[in-house]
């Protein structure tokens, strides 16, 4: 049940700030910021999906902010941060196109893996559509959109002040609800 999803993602969240705070890794905190703020405007594509088009459906018995579980900016944060920060090291190593094909396919590979977890643990579910398994093919190639464009975020946000981290979350939360937008409408 939700009980469970909040206490991973908001566990995850504040290891992840404690962590950053005893280390004084400035960078870290911009990407916690960054995430977070993604994960906040990301309500907007919570909203669409579970009350417009009525795919995405969350058990009614948990505490919300608006139509999302309330850990879900948490979850957001922890994920993108993980994905991206796996991708910002890539492009270290690697070309930056090169790194951004690696995050979207690491986004449609992890996604139908985590959707299936999220299903099995009562977190949500997804009202049928085009589907592998209990995931539908639009999250997961939105998903993958979702991460393409993470490296070159943190590449930028690794040279930039901590406002950026806020302009740049609202941008990848916008960025979220384009996504399944998108893919919605081509896939369904």
């Amino acid at each position: 049940g939700y009980i469970s999803a909040f206490w991973l993602a908001i566990g995850m969240y504040t290891t992840l700030a404690v962590f950053a705070f005893i280390t004084s890794d400035n960078y870290l905190q911009k990407l916690l910021l960054f995430g977070l703020v993604a994960g906040v405007v990301e309500l907007i594509a919570d909203k669409w999906l579970v009350q417009n088009i009525n795919s995405l459906v969350y058990p009614d018995n948990e505490p919300k902010i608006w139509c999302s579980p309330n850990y879900m900016p948490f979850a957001w944060a922890v994920v993108l941060v993980q994905v991206g920060y796996l991708g910002w090291l890539i492009s270290r190593k690697k070309k930056m196109l090169e790194a951004m094909f690696l995050c979207l396919i690491i986004g449609i590979g992890f996604i139908p893996i985590f959707e299936q977890c999220a299903y099995s643990a009562h977190w949500w579910y997804y009202n049928p559509c085009k589907m592998l398994f209990n995931t539908p093919w639009y999250i997961i190639v939105s998903e993958g959109l979702i991460c393409f464009f993470l490296p070159i975020l943190f590449f930028y946000l690794s040279k930039r002040q901590w406002i950026a981290a806020i302009g740049f979350g609202v941008f990848e939360g916008l960025w979220i609800f384009l996504s399944y937008f998108l893919i919605y409408n081509i896939l369904e």
